[in-house]
């Protein structure tokens, strides 16, 4: 099952990592631009999120670089006028901030001067340039027209020879709706046009008002898949913001959770692989060991997704001892299982065939877009949050950070494939390790004018949720930056090339999107 050419990296050295160091800078915004040097370095901080908020009568700008060797956040704010507010593009030497800026102008009405290709990202077309959804006093229930003429820019007839495939919105299967417009040479891709949020449900406006209780249940709904890590991220920065300790036991058992939620991701994409390469017997084999790990959570938290479960100051409900055994008694069979099914699989040469050398994203793209999770692993990005930024109980347990460097499907399958590996070792030494102990410390109130900042590595890479509470301490803005929405923008970049049409199905699936999460 181990891939030779893997570069593996030790997490051990978690244990002695300090807690994560949050750094806060204030600066003019034309002074952004000059804090980028230092992300084009891998060595020093990278572009992790950047947006606005409406807060005392202008524009907050903020923006959030990540330094992985020293496990330390650099927070960055800026203010600006309400009334015709502009800022230098920073997208010229960041690319990886063009999304962030496109949601920025059109929902906050924040300029950026020098963006090469200004459009709404997530409105729909249409949508009125004057209406801005995350100014203060706007409302999703206030009246609105759509313009007639509002339309998405439309590609240049092609030339004699090249024919445009159109994917999508609609899919079959559970696909959710995502838009393709492939452009091909005989069968060579020479151009792909990606277009998504056809469902952007406004999940931040939705949670304007709410307190702490209510606030695990919008975060556990942005992507179901990832349900667990995203509430664990919230519930995080609401345990900051209230200078709350989880508990060592809920620690633990949120840890043991949330490689749970990785184990049945990871095998339902090795699955869809399977699918997309026609290897039928394999995609069958996955899904069953899917299956089961989704039975296991039903068992542990009475929901197959684990809803539920993460609440501020720690988890809803303990782990007693006859799920503990059945845990381990499962994992213990699933991992005998996965070894046998993996080897067939990866030694299968139609299989093999069909992703190595495809969809590669290079080591650079990677890095330049800043992409995360086992995306940016398998392009040579060494960086996971579970090592790097340590939370819940991962200081208490070892593991292995896999890397690849070719960038290619086969690599992005053999990423996953490793860290399936180390979920199923993080799952034993979390029930060899739990100490008796309470499983929460209640927060029933947040305090007044205050921010925090949570993070957690999903199953497709790391997640940040921002909280903003108002004057009585209420939620007045949320943010979320979801694995899904970084890694959709390199996606393209992956496809054109040496690939050929049928290929398209095998890269889609082996970069493993939530439309979800990035709808969000």
């Amino acid at each position: 099952m181990t891939d030779p050419t893997a570069r593996r990296v030790m997490a051990r050295a978690v244990r002695d990592r300090k807690p994560a160091v949050m750094e806060h800078l204030h600066t003019p915004p034309e002074d952004l631009r000059n804090l980028f040097p230092d992300s084009a370095n891998p060595n020093r901080a990278r572009f992790a999120d950047f947006f606005g908020l409406d807060i005392n009568g202008e524009l907050q700008l903020n923006l959030l670089l990540a330094n992985d060797a020293r496990g330390s956040w650099r927070h960055v704010f800026s203010e600006l006028p309400l009334e015709s507010p502009q800022f230098p593009s920073l997208s010229a030497t960041a690319p990886a901030a063009d999304w962030y800026e496109r949601e920025i102008w059109s929902e906050l009405g924040a300029n950026p001067e020098g963006h090469s290709a200004l459009a709404a990202l997530r409105l729909p077309p249409g949508w009125p340039q004057t209406v801005f959804p995350l100014r203060q006093g706007w409302k999703w229930s206030s009246p609105l027209e759509l313009s007639e003429d509002g339309h998405e820019g439309a590609l240049q007839r092609p030339p004699e020879g090249v024919v445009d495939y159109p994917i999508g919105p609609i899919r079959s299967g559970v696909v959710e709706s995502g838009h393709y417009l492939l452009r091909t040479a005989g069968e060579e891709i020479v151009d792909m046009r990606l277009r998504l949020f056809y469902k952007h449900r406004g999940v931040e406006a939705l949670a304007v008002g709410l307190g702490p209780l209510h606030m695990p249940l919008v975060a556990e709904r942005i992507s179901g898949t990832d349900a667990f890590n995203e509430s664990l991220a919230l519930c995080q920065a609401l345990e900051m913001m209230a200078g709350v300790e989880c508990p060592p036991r809920a620690a633990a058992l949120r840890t043991l959770c949330a490689e749970l939620e990785r184990l049945y991701n990871h095998f339902g994409y090795q699955a869809d692989l399977c699918q997309a390469t026609g290897l039928v017997v394999g995609q069958a084999q996955f899904d069953i060991l899917k299956e089961r790990i989704l039975r296991l959570n039903a068992r542990v938290a009475g929901h197959r997704y684990l809803f539920g479960l993460n609440v501020p100051g720690g988890i809803s409900q303990d782990l007693d001892a006859d799920t503990a055994w059945l845990v381990r008694e499962q994992i213990g069979h699933t991992r005998q299982e996965f070894e046998k099914i993996a080897h067939l699989a990866f030694t299968t040469a139609s299989h093999l065939d069909r992703l190595e050398g495809t969809g590669i994203l290079h080591p650079a793209d990677a890095a330049v877009f800043a992409t995360v999770g086992p995306i940016a692993r398998a392009s040579d990005q060494n960086r996971d949050l579970r090592r790097d930024f340590p939370y819940a109980g991962y200081r208490d347990v070892d593991f292995d950070v896999p890397v690849q460097p070719r960038g290619d499907a086969l690599a992005r399958a053999r990423v996953r494939l490793e860290e399936t590996h180390e979920s199923l070792r993080i799952v034993m030494q979390v029930l060899d390790r739990l100490s008796p102990g309470p499983v929460c410390a209640p927060i029933t109130e947040l305090p007044a004018g205050k921010y925090a900042f949570g993070w957690a590595e999903s199953a497709r890479g790391e997640t940040l949720h921002w909280v903003f509470t108002d004057d009585a301490g209420a939620v007045f803005r949320y943010r979320v930056r979801t694995a899904s929405f970084v890694n959709c923008q390199a996606f393209p970049l992956a496809v054109p090339g040496h690939n050929i049409l049928t290929d398209f199905p095998v890269i889609e699936q082996s970069f493993g999107f939530s439309y979800a999460g990035n709808d969000r």
